[in-house]
């Protein structure tokens, strides 16, 4: 007879509480103040109406521009016009650069060529200008967030 009465609370608790709850809200939507973050990087300038582009966005010097595995979050959109565009939600306050490339092959990384030079269309953020043996620096693309909704513009570069 006891195993029958300890079976019923967790119900009667249930039947009791719950609906009382309801109307709170969720706390992840009170106290969340990235809730309203979204950095938009539009890639501009795409010859190619097709493909894959990869977005990537750095808060360090680590892997920028060119190894998207090392940063801070990335993310692959599908390209179908001359812009594209990567959104990256919640995304917290600070210092990023952003790197695009656009993966013409399919083998989801920017292809060079024997001297490190790209083979694939590639962007970063600020527009910033590769150096005369090197990529951008990340000094020189870096930009502050300071929250809410942002979008930064970036133009591919291509190595005719």
């Amino acid at each position: 007879m006891q195993g029958k009465n300890t079976t019923r609370w967790p119900a009667l608790i249930a039947v009791l509480v719950l609906p009382s709850l309801s109307h709170l809200p969720a706390r992840a939507e009170v106290n969340d103040p990235a809730a309203d973050n979204a950095l938009t990087i539009r890639v501009k300038g795409i010859r190619e109406g097709a493909g894959r582009l990869a977005c990537g966005l750095f808060w360090k010097n680590k892997g920028f521009p060119r190894k998207h595995r090392r940063a801070l979050r990335r993310t692959w959109v599908e390209v179908e016009s001359d812009t594209a565009e990567c959104v990256f939600k919640r995304t917290g306050l600070g210092e990023y650069a952003a790197s695009v490339f656009l993966d013409k092959n399919g083998n989801g990384k920017l292809d060079t060529n024997a001297i490190g030079s790209p083979r694939e269309p590639w962007g970063v953020s600020r527009d910033a200008k590769a150096k005369r043996f090197g990529p951008p620096l990340f000094k020189d693309a870096k930009f502050k967030y300071d929250g809410g909704p942002v979008t930064i513009e970036i133009n591919l570069v291509y190595e005719d």
